[in-house]
């Protein structure tokens, strides 16, 4: 009986291939973050209603915003996983349900890209490779992070300025709504909420420009006015990523990344590795004469080193009387960023050694002292880690961090074994577990109060299936964190996110639908869509 695919002789070559695509090829670069489960989405759309499994209390009333990076046209060859377009993913929480709206963050770049139908920027934050017709354009993906500040959504990349979203409707509205207050070209994409005096604590680095040492640490208030404005010099070019905050300090954790602008100019890398140099933190005060007790000079700041290696992101931080600073990160002992590899091409280690730690620093001692060892809080690859933020800049108990479940499948590697979650007592050393399952990776969790009491609610996280080619939307009680009390379905999968934080439905407002026509219309009787 004859089929319709043909029968082989030996050795003839099978005309579709083994993987059934015939040979064919995209203009898709082929790269480990835009192939398999990780092929850019290019999505826009709403889906009400997602199917949920248990019950999502009622008390959970607002916004889960994320970003993801989900480059829009394919990227010019050599570029890294960093510098996509901004996707956001917002997930609404209302009523016991949740409303899903996806819509690309629609800078300047993107604008330009999709127009041209191709890549106009080449490598990142590189204007020495760009198309020159795009050279004078804001080069920004605001793909890193998003916070609520002062009734705006901002969508951050520490490259630029912030990006004015809509948070209902996910519109653009605008580059730089803050409108020009301080004189810096680039903004955090990790700025920190003081609550006690609803602050946004900002800083700012390779702030007059390309390859320059100036950084800026500043505060706005809730409407989004300048409080505060200290400016200082780098001991070099260093990425600059995250901070932490106190009650009278900020501490900017530098990198042991180094730019430089003649590499640039032939078409290189704007950062590479350096092991020569030391993870370095600069101390900078937040107001005036809030360090004159430790013999510091107004407008002075200090600096302080460990030994080579990255501290990636920051859970918070506290000062004590006798003038002595606590910070917790996580730690890699190797670049954990392999696309910027040292000058001389070296890479770094394959399993590279990751923890979440505490570092010390003592504000009496002269700047350029070198710190103690930190304390190790959690020895296991750790990420991500969160706080109840209400104590943010104060001594708080509790930790949530993504971390590495060695019971359960993945791998070692801390970029891609991440399958849990875990939820640490800093006070009693007690570490509790949520296992996502073989083959899911958890991504940035996010935590919701429930009551005054430290760490009491519920802490949501996204989780990649990809075996499944799927993602869902954990709940977990924090009073039995082992399991979760309500899981999401996503209809398909989606990229890993960035950053993602969530909005209370009291600070946004009365917690309607994200999906327009489903708000403002019903189901009658007749299957028919009528107006409410």
């Amino acid at each position: 009986m004859a089929t319709s695919k043909q029968t082989l002789k030996d050795n003839e070559t099978k005309p579709w291939g083994d993987d059934g695509l015939y040979g064919l090829v995209s203009e898709w670069p082929v790269a480990s973050d835009l192939a398999g489960n990780t092929l850019p989405c290019r999505l826009e759309g709403e889906v009400a209603d997602l199917v949920v499994l248990g019950k999502i209390p009622k008390e959970i009333e607002g916004t889960f915003y994320r970003v993801m990076i989900d480059p829009f046209v394919p990227p010019n060859e050599g570029n890294v996983p960093i510098d996509g377009d901004g996707n956001i993913s917002a997930f609404r929480f209302h009523d016991g349900r949740v409303d899903m709206k996806m819509r690309y963050i629609e800078t300047e770049r993107y604008k330009l890209e999709r127009k041209a139908g191709r890549a106009l920027f080449g490598l990142y934050r590189n204007p020495f490779t760009h198309h020159p017709c795009v050279r004078a354009a804001v080069d920004s993906t605001a793909n890193t992070n998003l916070v609520y500040w002062a009734g705006q959504l901002l969508a951050l990349k520490e490259v630029a300025l912030p990006y004015a979203i809509d948070p209902d409707t996910l519109d653009t509205i605008g580059y730089d709504p803050l409108e020009g207050q301080v004189q810096s070209k680039t903004f955090t994409a990790h700025p920190k909420v003081d609550p006690k005096t609803n602050e946004l604590v900002v800083f700012g680095y390779e702030a007059k420009g390309l390859a320059t040492l100036d950084v800026v640490a500043y505060a706005l208030d809730s409407q989004g006015r300048k409080t505060t404005e200290h400016w200082l010099k780098a001991p070099w070019c260093a990425f600059i990523h995250d901070c932490a905050i106190t009650e009278n300090f900020v501490v900017l954790f530098m990198w042991p990344f180094e730019c430089n602008m003649e590499r640039m100019k032939q078409g290189k890398h704007h950062w590479a590795w350096s092991y020569a140099r030391p993870a370095t933190f600069i101390v900078v005060p937040r107001r005036l004469g809030s360090a004159n007790k430790y013999g510091w000079k107004d407008g002075e700041h200090r600096v302080y080193s460990w030994k080579n290696c990255m501290p990636i992101h920051t859970a918070g931080a506290w000062e004590t009387a006798e003038g002595k600073i606590y910070a917790e990160s996580s730690r890699v002992s190797d670049n954990a960023f392999p696309f910027f590899p040292a000058e001389d091409g070296r890479m770094p280690s394959s399993e590279p050694k990751a923890d979440f730690v505490r570092w010390e620093f003592d504000l009496n001692k002269p700047t350029g002292t070198p710190i103690p060892d930190p304390d190790v809080i959690l020895d296991a690859p750790s990420e991500f880690p969160r706080i109840d933020e209400r104590l943010m800049g104060t001594r708080y108990e509790w930790v949530f961090l993504n971390v590495f479940i060695p019971d359960g499948g993945g791998s070692k590697n801390i970029f891609h074994g991440l399958n849990g979650l875990a939820m640490h007592n800093n006070r009693t050393g007690e570490t509790r577990y949520f296992y996502a399952g073989d083959g899911a990776l958890c991504q940035e969790p996010v935590f919701i109060p429930r009551s005054e009491k430290e760490a009491d609610g519920w802490v949501m996280t996204l989780i990649e299936r990809r075996a499944a080619s799927r993602c869902d939307i954990a709940v977990i009680d924090t009073q039995n964190f082992e399991r979760p009390i309500a899981i999401a379905h996503l209809p398909f999968h989606i990229k890993s996110q960035v950053h993602g934080n969530w909005v209370s439905g009291s600070i946004l407002g009365s917690a309607k639908s994200l999906v327009r026509r489903y708000e403002e219309t019903r189901i009658s009787g007749k299957g028919a869509l009528e107006p409410l």
